[in-house]
């Protein structure tokens, strides 16, 4: 064989690598192409059988029965597990507001109830991390999940929660959305009684109106949002205040808080104030009021359920006649 041909031979070697090569990564490219477009079809699928937002009732939540006098008049209440006190517009304080969308939602009134920035800053932290450290969750997301979807863990509810916000948004105000969420997420369990919202929240914390809540309080209970059982302030209070610590960083960094009141709120953190229930009430055999203490932890409570109790007894202790 002669050099010239010997040194074809060669480059014919050498190209029918690199077509090889070439060929191996457009087989890549197209089936990450096709697998692309599966998971779109399937994302469009899912989103597509979700249910309208005005075909959905919002679930009942409940609240503490109470108990009637013969004559109409309030005894007491009788202990639900959870504690619901609704809010109104006016009781939601401005800086609890921007504690809360500065660490649940930074993007909050940027986006349209999906934050894409969000999901992918999540994603490549957690990819990062190995581990799950962000969500990407926004607040109008949290709150279709609160409101009408159970909080199983399955890429099927993360599309409809999605396709809910959405529609939330076009038909609500951020004002609306976030009062919602912050009347309607869990704030943790204390003596056997779950805080639902934020008026409930910042009694069975604070013994206090959501008005008159500090900046350290309310940063407080802006962080129990991510985790309220591992930072309920009554388990591991220094948890608790190094997660406020974080939120006021947060409100310092979004621009809606002042780095020395930040600092100053920091010096002198939140102190729980462990809350008195409502009066709980009980009927004897002869059917005299008798008005219970809390429940403690390990006691039994009754599930929600808004309905009134009237027994047979007036104000004065006197029993009424049975008819």
């Amino acid at each position: 064989m002669s050099r010239s041909q010997r040194t074809r031979l060669r480059r014919s070697h050498r190209g029918g690598g690199r077509n090889k090569a070439l060929l191996a990564l457009l087989v890549v490219v197209m089936a990450v192409g096709i697998a692309g477009i599966a998971a779109v079809g399937y994302v469009v699928s899912i989103a597509a059988s979700a249910p309208a937002l005005s075909a959905l009732k919002e679930r009942d939540p409940g609240s503490n029965s109470e108990v009637l006098a013969a004559d109409g008049s309030r005894l007491g209440f009788i202990q639900a597990s959870e504690l619901r006190l609704p809010a109104e517009s006016d009781e939601f304080p401005k800086l609890l507001k921007d504690a809360t969308v500065a660490i649940e939602d930074r993007r909050f009134y940027q986006h349209d109830g999906i934050d894409y920035e969000g999901v992918i800053r999540a994603g490549v932290q957690n990819l990062v991390n190995q581990k799950t450290v962000q969500g990407g969750s926004t607040i109008t997301m949290q709150l279709a999940r609160n409101l009408y979807i159970s909080s199983e863990r399955t890429y099927q509810r993360k599309i409809r929660e999605a396709k809910l916000a959405e529609e939330l948004e076009d038909e609500h105000s951020k004002e609306w959305i976030l009062e919602k969420y912050l009347d309607s997420i869990p704030y943790g369990t204390v003596g056997g009684q779950s805080a639902i919202g934020i008026k409930a929240a910042a009694r069975i914390y604070f013994d206090k109106n959501p008005a008159d809540l500090t900046l350290a309080e309310s940063a407080l209970l802006a962080g129990l949002i991510k985790a309220p059982s591992q930072l309920n302030p009554f388990k591991d209070l220094d948890a608790a205040r190094s997660r406020a610590a974080v939120v006021l960083d947060a409100m310092v960094a979004a621009g809606r808080l002042e780095a020395d009141a930040a600092t100053a709120a920091k010096e002198n953190p939140a102190q729980a104030q462990r809350y008195v229930n409502l009066p709980t009430v009980r009927l004897g055999a002869s059917n005299e009021r008798v008005v219970e203490p809390p429940l403690g932890a390990n006691e039994r409570v009754i599930k929600p359920a808004r309905c009134s109790v009237l027994a047979t007894i007036d104000t004065l202790g006197r029993r009424t006649p049975s008819i």
